[in-house]
């Protein structure tokens, strides 16, 4: 498999912080949870499970890096790799394309037929959000792929596939 184009995805300086300060605040819940249970005695179900939520979501979008590899065989994979010990490849097979834009308009695609949404991306990436829908499965059912790059790897992905791509 020989590789055309890989970009990794960046983090910039100001959501960082933003990033700090929810995590500080998700700490600032549990610190209260402990200090009610250390108080009454009683578990808080429903606090603690909030909090617990909180936190994996904070994990789901910040915690976790995305690479992006475009390879001549018409193919592109995201690995997606984060915690130390988590590694996972997702392929799309780009001739299975329907179609795929610079710029991801939630109104625009929520009219359309896709029948689930794969999201690969850090919420920590300056990068637009860009959308490449395709075929999956033996009953081709339209799926998208959310993911954040650069505008040169779209550059590359309309060197592969020109008439695919959608301007909006």
């Amino acid at each position: 498999m020989e590789e055309i184009y890989r970009e990794e995805s960046s983090t910039g300086f100001e959501r960082k912080i933003f990033a700090g300060a929810a995590l500080i605040l998700i700490g600032c819940l549990f610190v209260y949870e402990w200090q009610g249970l250390q108080e009454s005695r009683r578990f808080n179900l429903l606090g603690w499970g909030m909090d617990f939520v909180l936190l994996a979501l904070w994990v789901w979008r910040v915690a976790f890096k995305y690479t992006l590899i475009l390879y001549k065989d018409k193919r592109l994979e995201v690995v997606t790799s984060g915690l130390g010990f988590i590694k996972h490849s997702y392929f799309v097979d780009l001739t299975r394309t329907e179609s795929f834009t610079d710029k991801y308009v939630k109104s625009f695609f929520r009219k359309t037929k896709i029948s689930h949404y794969i999201h690969r991306y850090n919420s920590l990436d300056n990068n637009p959000q860009r959308l490449l829908v395709f075929t999956e499965g033996k009953k081709n059912k339209l799926a998208g792929l959310l993911f954040k790059c650069s505008d040169k790897f779209i550059q590359q992905l309309r060197r592969q596939m020109p008439d695919k791509f959608i301007q909006l």
